[in-house]
């Protein structure tokens, strides 16, 4: 097999969309504001495209060009107020997310998540999801002053791995995710399986490698 890129001796992931398919829980949340407005519900074709865009996607998702008559923060509060209450009712890894992950841990090959979700949310499903108790570091959109697309979280995951930001594998669903690895010198993974829109076109975000299934990169091991 030859490479054009190294070897990883980390990885970092996105969460939603690429560890974890959180898609159904958050469409949960959006419908539960939407039926409390009387409004039209969301079908899963409908919400999982915009899944990892976060509440203000999904609101506006949901409300379309209606949003402007509400108040937005008091719509964004209660989505997020039932999606905590309710995060991992459905959510699950990818298929090979465990199998990977498993590996990695008897690899001893570091490994941790830089998502965009609020840290306090992001824990919370981690600690309901045992297959993720070896995650090395977490950083939520709110740990720092920046998020994604801007590098600096992925430097900080790197600098708390112990591990060069040039031997860090970044996996991730959406061209934010691409551009802050690509920013970080990182090799980039697209997980093609994520919540990809019709109107996206990932083939022009540059990322190194593309994947359909988590395991595919149990092959790019270097044990």
């Amino acid at each position: 097999m030859t490479l054009s890129f190294r070897l990883p001796q980390a990885l970092l992931f996105d969460l939603d969309g690429t560890l974890v398919d959180t898609a159904d829980d958050l469409g949960a949340a959006l419908n539960y504001v939407l039926a409390e407005h009387q409004l039209p519900l969301c079908t899963a074709e409908q919400y999982r495209p915009v899944a990892s865009h976060g509440a203000k996607g999904l609101l506006e998702l949901g409300f379309g060009a209606a949003l402007s008559r509400f108040d937005f923060f008091e719509l964004r509060s209660m989505l997020l107020q039932f999606y905590a209450a309710h995060i991992c009712d459905h959510s699950r890894l990818f298929p090979g997310g465990a199998e990977l992950i498993t590996t990695l841990n008897k690899q001893h090959i570091p490994w941790g998540i830089v998502t965009n979700k609020p840290y306090k949310l992001a824990a919370s499903m981690l600690r309901q999801l045992p297959e993720l108790a070896g995650c090395g570091i977490l950083l939520g959109g709110d740990s720092l002053g920046v998020r994604k697309p801007d590098p600096t979280p992925l430097f900080m995951a790197s600098h708390q791995l112990k591990v060069p930001v040039k031997h860090c594998w970044y996996v991730g669903d959406a061209e934010r995710d691409i551009e802050a690895g690509r920013r970080a010198g990182m090799t980039t993974v697209l997980a093609g399986f994520g919540y990809i829109g019709a109107c996206d076109k990932p083939e022009l975000w540059q990322a190194d490698l593309r994947i359909e299934q988590l395991s595919e990169l149990i092959n790019y091991l270097p044990g």
